[in-house]
C-alpha cells in the first residue's frame, strides 16, 4: 500500500483512512459510476490491502449516501438523484455562507497563507484527481476555521454529496469565480466573501441542471 494515500496534505494516519479516501475519490470523480457494482476482494487486491478496510470504508460511506448496500446484493456506488441534488445544494446554499462567515473572523496570517496555497494548487492542477483533490482542499480550506465543528463536518459531507453531480460542469466562469472568491478572502472583505460563495454555489447547481428553491 502505497503511503502517500490520495489525499497526499490529509496525511491518513490508518489503513482505513487509505482506504475510505481511495474509494471516496473513486466515486466522487465518477470512476466508480453510479450503479456500479463495489466487490470487495477485487479493490482489496487491486489496492494491496485485505478486504477488512474495504468493507469498513462502504460501510462508512453507506451512511454518507454514496454507497448502497442491500442484503443479498452488496455493496454497490449509489445512483445520482437529481432531487436529493437540490437539497444538498439547498443545504450547502444555507451553511456553507454562515460557516465562511465564522471562519473568517477567526483568519490571521496563517490562515491566509492557506487560502493562497489553496487557490495555487486549484490554478495549475494538472489532472483529474489533482483538480478534485485542488477543487475539494479550497473549499475546506476557506471553512477550516469555522467555530462551529459539527456545521463544518455537514458542510463536507454536503460538498461531496454535490461533487458527483458538478465534476463534469466545470467551465470557465466557474474557475473566475474561484478566483474571485479567494481575492475577497485575502483582502480581507467577509461581506463580499459570503456574497461570490453563495453565487458560486448557485452558478455551481445550475450548470449541473440542479434547481433550488433558496
Amino acid at each position: 500500500m502505497s503511503s502517500s494515500g490520495p489525499w497526499p496534505d490529509d496525511r491518513p494516519q490508518t489503513r482505513a483512512e487509505w482506504v475510505d479516501a481511495r474509494l471516496r475519490m473513486a466515486i466522487l470523480t465518477g470512476r466508480l459510476e453510479p450503479g456500479a457494482k463495489l466487490h470487495a476482494e477485487r479493490l482489496a487486491s487491486e489496492w494491496g490491502v485485505s478486504a477488512t478496510p474495504v468493507r469498513e470504508a462502504f460501510q462508512r460511506l453507506a451512511g454518507e449516501g454514496l454507497v448502497e448496500i442491500a442484503p443479498q446484493r452488496g455493496a454497490r456506488v449509489a445512483g445520482l438523484d437529481h432531487d436529493k441534488a437540490a437539497e444538498y445544494y439547498e443545504l450547502r446554499l444555507l451553511l456553507e455562507p454562515r460557516a465562511l462567515k465564522s471562519s473568517l473572523s477567526e483568519a490571521d496570517e496563517d490562515f491566509l497563507d492557506q487560502v493562497r496555497r489553496a487557490a495555487a494548487e486549484l490554478e495549475t492542477a494538472a489532472d483529474l484527481d489533482a483538480g478534485f483533490l485542488a477543487h475539494r482542499r479550497f473549499h475546506q480550506t476557506l471553512l477550516s476555521r469555522c467555530r462551529n465543528r459539527e456545521m463544518l463536518r455537514m458542510c463536507g459531507i454536503l460538498q461531496d454529496q454535490t461533487q458527483r453531480f458538478a465534476a463534469h460542469s466545470i467551465d470557465l466562469e466557474h474557475t473566475n469565480q474561484h478566483r474571485a472568491l479567494a481575492a475577497a478572502v485575502l483582502a480581507g472583505d467577509a461581506d463580499e466573501a459570503v456574497r461570490l460563495l453563495a453565487a458560486h454555489l448557485g452558478h455551481t447547481a445550475d450548470a449541473a441542471h440542479i434547481t433550488t428553491t433558496v
